[in-house]
């Protein structure tokens, strides 16, 4: 038995595929209501819970700025798995699960613009066994290096031009709170990400697009010749959302 007991809602779990969404549902019903009070990392969460109990809150996500910000000092070596990139690079970090991340976005992205180099990071089908990546990776200028230890991921950050957030929108993104944002932001990286619902706020130092080609395509051509949010604008907002 416990004095008090908190719910900490991160995700909309139910909405992954293979759940057994029924159950979920129920569960997290009485949980709501057995609980003192319900944190949530996202706007859609703390809608969708607040009417199970009246002490829901939003605590968005945040990362940490310190460590990501490394990737500006000048200081880390350059990966040696990073392949020769001849001209803008273009980087994902991340679960790569084709029920979150838009995979044929990404693959037109990369067979439209043959003079960007892509790089994917992350262990692919983590949560999502059919996620398929080969028809993206089988481009020439898309080069997947497989999960990198946390401690890594700066020296990969310093050499992006354009940090990428590539969703689908759905029932999942609409209810999550991508950290990643943040850490882009913290390492310097112009952003360009799926307008879901947790990022409308932060329109100010990231392009923001429907999950389109065009936009996307576009967004990305403004941020390489030096349009969008200025730099220390982006620093700032890393700034405010770390521990």
């Amino acid at each position: 038995r416990f004095h008090s007991t908190v719910y900490h809602c991160v995700d909309r779990i139910q909405a992954q595929p293979g759940m057994p969404v029924a159950e979920l549902e129920s569960a997290e019903q009485d949980l709501c209501g057995a609980v003192n009070a319900v944190f949530t990392t996202a706007p859609q969460l703390q809608a969708a819970l607040s009417p199970l109990n009246a002490g829901t809150h939003l605590f968005g996500n945040v990362a940490d700025a310190s460590h990501f910000v490394q990737a500006r000092s000048g200081a880390l070596s350059r990966p040696s798995d990073l392949p020769s990139i001849d001209g803008p690079c273009l980087i994902f970090i991340g679960a790569i699960d084709a029920y979150k991340l838009d995979l044929p976005l990404l693959e037109a992205l990369a067979a439209g613009n043959p003079q960007w180099t892509f790089i994917l990071i992350g262990p692919v089908g983590e949560t999502d066994p059919s996620t398929d990546a080969s028809v993206l990776t089988a481009h020439h200028n898309v080069h997947w290096l497989g999960p990198k230890p946390y401690s890594e991921l700066p020296a990969y950050l310093a050499v992006a031009d354009v940090a990428l957030l590539p969703l689908q929108l759905n029932d999942y993104t609409r209810h999550m709170y991508p950290m990643k944002f943040f850490e882009y932001l913290a390492a310097g990286c112009p952003v360009v990400s799926t307008a879901i619902p947790s990022l409308l706020d932060q329109a100010d130092v990231a392009c923001l697009c429907p999950p389109d080609v065009e936009p996307f395509q576009a967004a990305i051509a403004a941020l390489l010749k030096g349009d969008g949010p200025p730099l220390e604008r982006r620093l700032a907002r890393a700034a405010q959302f770390t521990y």
